[in-house]
């Protein structure tokens, strides 16, 4: 009898383990969907700047310096693989985009520009679709973090060899 009580309570506690170590993987696994959804919609803003910049150009020939910024800008992005090198590149984009269009709005021609207006506004609504999907990231993140600092969780992380996620913070590295 004492050896079917045993039997039950390790067979109750592998099975609490396995439903632990599930719910953590499911909660990884949203952490890297949500993150693919940031990675997609800051590609789908570096996709806009080509156009931004061509149509920019001709009428800030003598801000050279805002133009390549953003280039350069956008290449870091492209080399960056992990959430913080991704976050970090993406302030860098976000503050050169940002003088771009300061320069780019003390010009009337380019400021009445249709194209110009357009991809404006297309660049403005992805930055705001990052910032509501980094926002949900960071909160899964948050969670998954901290389920894996307490026990009994954080045992089961550590048999697993799940380890705590980078948020997608924000990192003032804006060239001024």
């Amino acid at each position: 009898m004492f050896a079917l009580v045993l039997l039950l309570i390790i067979l109750g506690l592998i099975a609490y383990s396995v439903r632990l170590r599930n719910d953590l993987l499911s909660m990884r696994n949203s952490i890297d969907k949500s993150f693919a959804g940031i990675d997609m919609l800051l590609k789908q803003r570096h996709d806009e700047l080509p156009k931004l910049l061509e149509t920019c150009r001709p009428y800030l020939e003598h801000k050279q310096k805002a133009l390549q910024s953003v280039v350069d800008a956008r290449k870091a992005y492209t080399r960056a693989t992990s959430p913080s090198q991704k976050a970090q590149a993406d302030q860098r984009v976000s503050g050169a985009v940002r003088n771009l269009l300061a320069a780019a709005l003390k010009n009337p021609n380019l400021k009445n520009n249709a194209s110009f207006v357009q991809l404006q506004a297309r660049i403005a609504q992805l930055q705001e679709s990052v910032a509501g999907e980094r926002d949900r990231y960071n909160a899964s993140v948050n969670s998954f973090n901290d389920r894996i600092a307490h026990a009994p969780h954080a045992l089961v992380a550590r048999l697993a060899r799940l380890r705590a996620r980078e948020v997608f913070e924000a990192i003032d590295t804006v060239d001024k």
